[in-house]
């Protein structure tokens, strides 16, 4: 089964002066994009918005590089 990334909108609890941050959420299961949205309504993750298919993940050592990996121009 194909995995989803989910996204939050919540409040920066280190600094609430910078309003509504997004933050990434959990991966959750379906086969289709509207799968997975039924999977948050009915697991508790309502909250959450799905966002795209993962198709890939990279070692946490890249993430200094991420806004340069994630370029395509």
């Amino acid at each position: 089964m194909k995995q989803w990334v989910t996204e939050i909108m919540a409040l920066d609890p280190t600094a609430p002066e910078r309003g509504l941050v997004k933050y990434g959420g959990p991966e959750v299961p379906g086969n289709t994009q509207e799968e997975a949205e039924v999977y948050c309504q009915e697991n508790g993750l309502g909250y959450c918005k799905v966002i795209g298919e993962l198709i890939c993940e990279f070692p946490e050592s890249f993430a200094p590089f991420a806004s340069i990996l994630g370029n395509e121009n």
